[in-house]
């Protein structure tokens, strides 16, 4: 795993998950994922599967390449550096 990777990915979907003025846990249960999965995630601490992806951008109304693109270039920027 990288860790570094999942960490921004983290850290996106906390910004977009606030952005939407959403709790953690009714993010949680609009996500239908437990509560404790969306703490682990923002805190880079997992790694989602395809199927959770897709459950998160649903939840909060963005597509997928929204959540992941955005982790991947800022990734790639580090790794340039």
């Amino acid at each position: 795993r990288n860790e570094a990777t999942l960490r921004a990915f983290g850290e996106n979907l906390k910004r977009i998950r606030e952005s939407k003025g959403l709790t953690t846990r009714q993010f949680a249960d609009m996500a239908e994922i437990a509560y404790s999965q969306v703490w682990v995630l923002e805190n880079g601490k997992g790694d989602p599967s395809l199927t959770t992806l897709l459950a998160i951008a649903k939840a909060l109304s963005v597509t997928l390449d929204s959540l992941v693109v955005w982790y991947i270039e800022v990734d790639i920027m580090k790794e340039k550096a």
